[in-house]
């Protein structure tokens, strides 16, 4: 017995030195820094030796304003009276504004696919409800990935070659976080302007709904975004703050902030509820109606303000554990429990919603389904008896991929569809 126990004891302590040492080996070799990601700033950064070797500054710095250089096509950005637009040669350009004429986008795919959006001087802000139409495509998590976006939408009957809308009276729910990690996030919000605009004169609908990284943009939140959208807002805003730059780029003064801004976090379909992330029983327990949930969301579209509110109403629907765009309630497996133990343990919500729970929220709102995305699956699915619909996966970098998934809803069916033009049934529609 004391044997196995000093056996135990030594291959701990081993186990710690290991560790401890590969950590300051691989921290001498490669490096080591943190960000103050809002301001852009290293709080203190070491290069590592490997620096020596790669042409790059060798040292231990403080303060040091990290690097945000352009990487290709990007734009046009509409500020005011003027159109920014990045080359491929990474030239930042400007030139007076004309919204009589079409904009051109161009997307730095291996296609170098083109379409041009008219540009619309009103956004209405959309209803909370909408009947039920006979044709509904819903898609999530895009996250700047303009291949997926537009050869799923092209099998599927939506756009045609030219990127112009065929769906007719159907509707398309793009259900959140189109933005961020991608290269083209610029490109896909542009097609989704340009299919909105295409759509209501067709008599369909497209539906944005916000999800947390279209917020966090709208705030400057630049955690997830590619450096290269960073570098842009700092040279059209003259911004060198990461967030200053970032709220800029997507403020009531440019085109797509003006936009974004006008969408919802949550509509209902018919039976169907969309919401990004999830709707949690806190919200019914506050008595917050869909009109409530738009009303508070918007209201704070470009600020942060969840921990200010923490506590009142209106911090529920901001909160990074509660909010309808933040919520893993219907989604919490062992990882995001570990996550949120590592990073949050004293304020996590851990709680996996129930069946029961998630009753009384559909009976609340008058649904009979949720659909959501925020939560990565393997394929789309149902799920808690088929009232809640997972349409959150990792999507194909190639057009046509299979791994590239949506919901169709039609003649009584919902139905799992690819990028290939495939779909599979997965369920009875409500």
């Amino acid at each position: 017995m004391k044997r196995t126990k000093a056996a135990l004891l030594a291959l701990v302590k081993w186990g710690v030195i290991g560790l401890c040492g590969y950590g300051l080996i691989t921290t001498a070799v490669f490096g080591q820094d943190s960000l103050d990601e809002e301001a852009g700033v290293y709080t203190y950064s070491w290069s590592g030796l490997d620096a020596l070797f790669n042409e790059e500054e060798f040292g231990l710095f403080t303060h040091k304003r990290a690097q945000t250089p352009l990487n290709g096509t990007d734009g046009p950005y509409l500020l005011g009276t003027t159109q920014f637009n990045i080359d491929e040669h990474n030239q930042l350009t400007s030139a007076p504004l004309d919204i009589r004429r079409p904009v051109r986008v161009r997307v730095p795919n291996a296609d170098r696919d083109s379409f041009t959006c008219v540009v619309r001087p009103v956004h209405a802000l959309p209803p909370h409800t909408y009947p039920m139409p006979a044709r509904l495509i819903a898609l999530s998590d895009i996250e700047g990935n303009f291949n997926a976006l537009a050869g799923f939408l092209q099998r599927n009957g939506v756009v045609d070659r030219h990127y112009n809308w065929t769906f007719g009276q159907g509707h398309l729910v793009l259900n959140g976080d189109f933005m961020d990690r991608g290269d083209e996030v610029t490109q896909v919000l542009w097609l989704l302007y340009k299919l909105e605009g295409q759509a209501e004169q067709a008599g369909g609908k497209v539906h944005f709904i916000l999800g947390n990284h279209e917020i966090m943009n709208l705030y400057g939140d630049a955690s997830y975004a590619q450096r290269k959208y960073i570098g842009a807002a700092q040279r059209i805003s003259g911004e060198p703050r990461w967030d200053k730059a970032g709220q800029a780029l997507y403020s009531p003064q440019s085109e797509l902030g003006r936009w974004l801004r006008s969408k919802n976090v949550i509509e209902q379909i018919g039976p169907y509820l969309f919401v990004h992330a999830g709707l949690k029983p806190k919200l019914i327990e506050s008595n917050l109606a869909l009109a409530d949930l738009n009303q508070i969301a918007r209201k704070y579209y470009g600020f942060r303000a969840a921990k200010r509110l923490e506590g009142s109403r209106e911090g529920i629907v901001l909160s990074s554990y509660d909010s309808p765009y933040w919520d893993r309630g219907l989604s919490m497996s062992l990882l995001y429990k570990a996550f949120f133990l590592v990073n949050d343990p004293l304020h996590a919500a851990y709680h996996s919603t129930t069946q029961a729970e998630l009753e009384q929220v559909l009976q609340f709102y008058h649904a009979s389904r949720l659909v959501i995305g925020h939560s990565v699956v393997e394929n789309v699915m149902t799920d808690y008896e088929g009232k809640v619909l997972k349409i959150d996966v990792k999507h194909g970098q190639e057009k046509h991929s299979p791994r590239t998934q949506g919901l169709l809803i039609e003649n009584g069916a919902e139905y799992r569809i690819n990028a290939k033009g495939e779909k599979v049934r997965i369920g009875t529609a409500a």
